[in-house]
Parts: structure tokens; C-alpha cells; sequence
């Protein structure tokens, strides 16, 4: 059951994974999601997962949020009555959880986060010289930008490159399946945009959009467009028209400069600034399931 949070309102984006949206999409592929208040101060969005004998997993990613002016001892209580078993923790909240009971189990990763500005020159003037200069590249290739909610027939292709980039550059990203149900879920709110030279399709980009933040869920360019420098016009793009409905801010999403450094570049020459986040946490000591 996806119940609306206690709390009327928090001083932050709130990261997918604690958005109401995904709560929504989540509990349309069937599971259990739901966004609970954590006494006054803030909000977890908990999936539920049944193990048997053991009772009920608990689980929660990025949260749970609270209120920026929260003290530390509210906060540990408060986690402490989420009765949360494993949680994949947001930045700066170390203490608390262990204050809570928690112990980490698994180190850290590092988020690129893109400040977006409503005001496109200030948002071009965030990226450094070489990624500029690719944009205006891009620019000067004529390309046609579209954009479109995020069909499961029209997009067909768009999820099957993506597929085979996975299978070849050998990583694994969420399930299209959440991606679809998002889309279902949260109508208009999952928006594809695509770089088109003449007819053909030579870069896209899935972006969902979740409040005042959206994230960069998948990302795919052909040789032409990366010869075009169709994916910085694209995240500009993507960038501008978020900006002009609210958003504040993108999450292009983990880089690691060691495993992939081209990417991480990209990344963070659009201007995006690193987010370091909290790592895996369990709490394992009195479960009542």
C-alpha cells in the first residue's frame, strides 16, 4: 500500500529512490513501497521484502531525509523508529547511524550532481572550457532535439541499444521494467530526448523527473553522435527545459575515475559537482520483522 508522507513538506530534492514517484513505481511492478513520516522531522520511503521465517526486510536507499534544522539526537531517534533493517545511506549521516545501531557494510560511492540555472548562459558558463566547446560543436551540427514521454512501443529501439550497451561495456543499470513503470506511474514525468540528424536517431537520453530533482536514468549515442557532439546538447537541452518546470538539480548518477574515467570526465565537465554518499549500513540486533 503507498501511503502519502506524514510530513506536509521537506527543505530539499529528494533523491529518486525517496521520491514519491518511485514509491509509485515500485508498487505498481508489485512490491511492497511505501513513503512513512519519521516522527516530525522527516521521511522514509521503505520497501518491504518477506524472508520466510526471519520476518520482514526493511529496506530504504538515500534515506531516510530529513529536515536540514533536525538535531542530531532527533535524528537517531527517529531512525531508530523507522525499524529499518538495511539501509544504502545518503552523505553526512555516519553518526547517526551508528548512534542508531547500524554498522556499515559496505564503503561509499560518489554521485555527480548538476546544479541546474534557469538562465541558459549561467548554466553553459558551469561547464569547463572543453566541454563548452563541445556544445558549441554540437550546435553547429544542426541537430533536431526532441522530446517525448518515454513510450514502450516509440522508444522500443532506445531500450534495445541501451541492452547492447550494456552486454558490451559490460556494466548493469535498473531494470528498464522501473523505468517503464515510472513512466506509467508518473505520467509525463519520464521524458526521453533525442538527437535526430535528418530522420535518424544518433543519441538519447532518459531522464526522470521526481519534484524539484530529476535524474539521468539512461544515456545512449551511436558513432555519429559522438562524432556530432550530440550528448552535450543533449544534457544541455535536458538541463534547460528542466529548469524552466522547477528542477534544481539532475543526478547524472555514480562515477568512478578508476573504472571509468571517460565517463566521469563528461560528467563532470557539464559542471556537476561530486556528492560523496554514506555506503551500506545493517541493523541486525533487535529485528522484529
Amino acid at each position: 500500500m503507498l501511503m502519502r508522507p506524514v510530513m506536509p513538506q521537506l527543505d530539499r530534492p529528494l533523491p529518486l529512490q525517496q521520491s514519491d514517484g518511485f514509491a509509485r513505481a515500485l508498487t505498481l511492478l508489485g512490491r511492497s513501497a511505501a513513503v512513512e513520516g519519521v516522527h516530525d522531522c522527516g521521511q522514509v520511503l521503505v520497501v518491504s521484502r518477506p524472508l520466510g521465517p526471519l520476518g520482514t526486510l526493511r529496506f530504504a536507499s538515500r534515506g531516510p531525509v530529513f529536515r536540514h534544522d533536525t538535531p542530531p539526537a532527533d535524528r537517531v531517534a527517529a531512525l531508530r523508529g523507522a525499524r529499518l533493517h538495511l539501509v544504502n545511506a545518503d552523505a553526512g549521516e555516519d553518526a547517526i547511524l551508528r548512534g542508531a545501531g547500524f554498522h556499515r557494510i559496505m564503503t561509499p560511492a560518489t554521485l555527480a550532481v548538476l546544479p541546474l540555472d534557469p538562465d541558459p548562459d549561467r548554466q553553459l558558463a558551469l561547464c569547463d572550457a572543453a566541454w563548452r566547446n563541445k556544445v558549441r560543436q554540437g550546435r553547429r551540427a544542426s541537430l533536431r532535439i526532441t522530446l517525448r514521454p518515454l513510450c514502450p512501443q516509440r522508444d522500443a529501439w532506445f531500450l534495445a541499444a541501451d541492452l547492447e550497451q550494456q552486454r558490451h561495456k559490460r556494466f548493469r543499470a535498473l531494470p528498464h521494467a522501473v523505468s517503464l513503470a515510472f513512466a506509467r506511474a508518473n505520467p509525463g514525468d519520464a521524458l526521453v530526448l533525442t538527437a535526430m540528424e535528418g530522420p535518424v536517431p544518433v543519441a538519447a537520453m532518459l531522464i526522470l523527473r521526481h519534484g524539484q530533482a530529476a535524474t539521468y536514468q539512461i544515456a545512449w549515442s551511436g558513432p555519429r553522435g559522438r562524432s556530432l557532439r550530440a550528448h552535450p546538447v543533449l544534457l544541455m537541452e535536458a538541463a534547460r527545459r528542466l529548469a524552466a518546470t522547477g528542477v534544481t538539480e539532475l543526478d547524472l548518477g555514480t562515477i568512478d575515475t578508476d573504472a571509468g574515467p571517460g565517463l566521469a570526465r563528461f560528467k563532470l565537465g557539464s559542471g556537476a559537482t561530486v556528492r560523496r554518499l554514506g555506503g551500506t549500513w545493517l541493523r541486525l540486533p533487535g529485528w522484529h520483522g
